[in-house]
């Protein structure tokens, strides 16, 4: 009798996984928080064109550097006509789907010296109204870039310098911002600056501060990014060596994010490899880079070939640092076992490497999705903090769903829209990746 029962028992639960093509694809994938970006760039005291400028964004782009231009302002607070320009401003590019990196500047020319108000009290005002708009649009802006001062905003040439100056605005922009948006400082020793060392090491407490560099690859020092001296001449605060700046930036880097332009610098075209390039970009982790500027670097991309044999082979190096500019997740592997012997549930393990640059920064809701017998779409919730699925790891996830035969799907989506993040897989297709089918045997 028992083993009669036995014999029904797996009768019963006689199934099988088929599990999806998992090739990875080299397509270009429309994430947010991550890419190409162009310059827009306004000043303030101007209503812009929205009808014009509808024609001229970039839809093939998911992020736009916004520049604002408050020189005429100089002298004076921000009044009511600048501020609204402003918002309209925001909402035009959050609307048409752009994350915004916001830039606020009083210089365009290299001039801050003679551009910049006189008086330092100005400059604290101004932040304090323009951390005022941030917080009203904060889920429409990634990364606050400066702190208003030096030429062209890049928090150099100017007379706000000092440590007690930086500390005052890095101070207000802590208080009066909302929680989601990333700030960002030029140099590595202006972010430790306002970072005081611990134990001699990188604070185990990150903030929202990030870096900018508009100088990658200008010269050995990015232009005056980094120092000369190694960490241990130089102290916490000061400007250190490339090695050890680079170092520093792939532990800080997977916590915030990191980007800006790409400069050919005077040896570059002689000096400069595919794989020391990809390797410094991956190290920096590079988020959203340029796309217009410089063009010599990006021309120079465009004419190398990818050199690995792998999916991108036949690639140039442009196409490849464009698709692995922020994050990049493929599922690598899919296995769908049982809870237990004849139990209806089964466990569902997935296997995801990000092969991108750099992490997702914010956060979002990772889903198992399947289509029961009824047709119906069901979800659960992987329980997983997609910000830890840092880049270059493989990341080994589980479910557990009840078995029926269906088709099975993993997705995700950003918290505070909604919005999907695709997979790098030639079964994903908006948003969602075919995992496989479970089925009867």
């Amino acid at each position: 009798m028992r083993t009669l029962l036995h014999k029904l028992l797996r009768n019963k639960t006689k199934w099988c996984f088929q599990k999806a093509d998992l090739t990875e694809t080299t397509e270009e994938l429309k994430n947010p928080a991550r890419g190409w970006y162009e310059i827009y760039s306004f000043q303030v005291e101007e209503k812009p064109d929205f009808q014009s400028l509808a024609w001229c964004v970039n839809s093939g782009d998911t992020i736009a550097l916004v520049l604002l231009d408050i020189g005429a302002y100089r002298e004076k607070n921000l009044d009511n006509k600048a501020l609204d320009n402003i918002r309209d401003i925001l909402r035009f590019f959050g609307d048409n789907g752009f994350d915004i990196v916001l830039r606020v500047v009083y210089d365009r020319q290299g001039k801050a010296l003679e551009k910049e108000p006189f008086f330092f009290e100005q400059v604290k005002t101004h932040l304090q109204q323009m951390m005022a708009v941030v917080k009203a649009f904060e889920p429409k802006i990634f990364v606050f870039q400066g702190m208003l001062i030096g030429s062209w905003g890049e928090m150099h040439t100017s007379r706000f310098l000092a440590s007690t100056k930086l500390k005052e605005l890095w101070h207000i922009m802590k208080e009066e911002a909302g929680d989601m948006v990333y700030f960002a400082v030029r140099k590595p020793a202006q972010w430790r600056l306002l970072h005081p060392e611990s134990c001699g090491r990188i604070q185990p407490e990150f903030d929202q501060m990030g870096l900018f560099d508009d100088a990658v690859f200008g010269s050995e020092t990015h232009l005056g990014t980094f120092g000369e001296k190694t960490r241990e001449t130089a102290g916490w605060d000061n400007p250190w060596s490339r090695e050890d700046e680079l170092k520093f930036e792939e532990i800080l880097c997977k916590r915030v994010p990191n980007g800006g332009e790409a400069i050919c610098g005077e040896l570059y075209p002689e000096t400069g490899t595919v794989t020391g390039t990809v390797a410094t970009l991956r190290e920096m982790h590079i988020t959203y880079l340029n796309r217009a500027y410089d063009e010599n670097i990006l021309r120079l991309w465009k004419q190398w070939n990818w050199e690995e044999n792998d999916v991108w082979q036949n690639n140039s190096v442009y196409d490849y640092i464009g698709k692995h500019l922020g994050y990049r997740f493929v599922v690598r592997d899919v296995e769908v076992t049982p809870v237990k012997e004849y139990s209806k549930n089964v466990v569902v393990t997935i296997r995801v490497e990000n092969v991108g640059f750099a992490n997702f920064y914010q956060e979002a809701e990772v889903l198992l999705e399947w289509k029961d017998v009824n047709g119906r779409l069901r979800a659960k919730n992987v329980e997983s903090d997609i910000r830890a699925w840092e880049s270059g790891t493989i990341q080994t996830i589980s479910c557990e769903i009840e078995r029926v035969n269906c088709k099975l799907y993993l997705s995700a989506k950003r918290k505070t829209d909604g919005r999907r993040i695709c997979f790098a897989n030639k079964t994903g297709r908006g948003g969602w990746v075919l995992l496989g089918r479970i089925m009867d045997a």
